[in-house]
C-alpha cells in the first residue's frame, strides 16, 4: 500500500510538471537582417521590351497582412552598358509605381557589359552586371513520335535539338519547350476558316538521355559544355506523346549566374516537398539586394 501510494504521488508530480510545462509562453527575438531590395529579370538579345516588379524583403517572423506591403513605389532603375547610361525604367502608372517597364534602345549586344540598378531613398542601392554570352549554331530540331510506350500504355514523343558548341570558352545551356496551338475561327464574311491567334504552353521532359542535363527553372534544361567542349552536341529529351503537335523550341546561352540561379531555384522547390531535406538557399547575383539579374543568347527553332 505504501509503495502505490508513493507511485501515485510521483505521477501526479510528473502530470503538474507535464502541464507546467506545454503552458509555458516563450519569447523569441526575430533574428536581425538587412532591409534590401528585391527583383528579378532575366533577358535575351531577342528581347524588346523590359518589365520588371521592384519589391522588398521581411524578416522571418515578421508577419505581412497585405501582400501589397512587399511592393516598393517609388524608386528608380536603370540600365547602364559599358558604363553609360542605355535605358531608363519608369512605372507603368502612378497606382503601380512599383512596376516599371521599357522599351530596348536595340538588341542586346555579344560580350557587351550591361549593369541594372535599383535606388529607392529607404534601401541601400541594388547593382548587377552582366556580359552577353557569344553565339552558337542551332541547325536543327526534330520530333520522333511516339518512339516509346510507358508500362501503363502512355506513349512518349522524342525531342531532339542539335546544337555546334563554340570553342575556347565555357558555356552554359538552358532548353525550354513549349507546345504551339491555334486559335481558328470561322470568317463571318466568306466563311472560310482562319487563325485568330497563336498560344504556347510549356512541356515538362519526362527524362533525358543525357544524365548531365539537369532541370532549372519552369523545367528548363540546363546542362554545361564540360564535356563537348568545341563540338556538337545532340540533345534528346522524352516527353509525353502530343499528336501531331509542332514544338516551340527555345535555346539560350545562359551566363554562370542564370545557370546557378536556375538550378538553385529547382533544388529550393524540390526540398519544400520533402520536409526531410536541407534547407536550400536560391542563387543571386544582386549587390545589396535579393534576385537576379542576367542576359543571354538565344535561338528558336520549330519541330515538326
Amino acid at each position: 500500500m505504501k509503495n502505490i501510494l508513493i507511485i501515485f504521488c510521483l505521477s501526479a508530480i510528473a502530470l503538474t510538471s507535464c502541464e507546467s510545462f506545454f503552458s509555458q509562453t516563450v519569447e523569441i527575438d526575430p533574428p536581425a537582417y538587412d532591409k534590401q531590395l528585391s527583383l528579378h529579370l532575366n533577358l535575351t538579345d531577342r528581347d524588346t521590351a523590359v518589365n520588371l516588379v521592384l519589391s522588398r524583403n521581411y524578416g522571418i517572423l515578421e508577419y505581412v497582412d497585405d501582400e501589397e506591403d512587399y511592393y516598393v513605389k517609388g524608386g528608380a532603375v536603370q540600365v547602364l552598358k559599358n558604363g553609360q547610361p542605355w535605358l531608363e525604367l519608369h512605372p507603368v502608372n502612378a497606382d503601380s509605381s512599383f512596376y516599371f517597364s521599357g522599351i530596348l534602345p536595340e538588341p542586346f549586344q555579344i560580350g557587351q557589359t550591361y549593369e541594372l540598378r535599383a535606388t529607392h531613398p529607404n534601401f541601400p542601392e541594388v547593382r548587377a552586371t552582366q556580359v552577353v554570352p557569344g553565339d552558337f549554331q542551332a541547325d536543327s530540331a526534330r520530333v520522333k513520335r511516339q518512339s516509346a510506350s510507358g508500362p501503363f500504355g502512355e506513349q512518349y514523343d522524342l525531342v531532339e535539338v542539335y546544337l555546334k558548341d563554340p570553342a575556347g570558352v565555357k558555356n552554359y545551356y538552358e532548353i525550354t519547350m513549349y507546345g504551339i496551338y491555334y486559335w481558328v475561327v470561322q470568317n463571318p464574311n466568306t466563311n472560310e476558316l482562319d487563325t485568330l491567334d497563336v498560344g504556347y504552353y510549356p512541356i515538362f521532359a519526362d527524362q533525358y538521355s543525357d544524365p548531365a542535363v539537369q532541370e532549372g527553372y519552369e523545367g528548363g534544361a540546363l546542362f554545361s559544355d564540360q564535356f563537348f567542349e568545341g563540338q556538337a552536341y545532340k540533345f534528346q529529351a522524352q516527353v509525353y506523346s502530343n499528336g501531331d503537335l509542332q514544338y516551340f523550341i527555345r535555346i539560350k546561352n545562359v551566363t554562370e549566374d542564370y545557370f546557378k540561379w536556375s538550378r538553385s531555384y529547382q533544388d529550393k522547390r524540390d526540398s519544400e516537398e520533402n520536409f526531410l531535406a536541407e534547407p536550400v538557399s536560391v542563387f543571386h547575383n544582386l549587390e545589396n539586394g535579393l534576385g537576379i539579374f542576367t542576359v543571354a543568347k538565344e535561338r528558336v527553332l520549330i519541330a515538326q
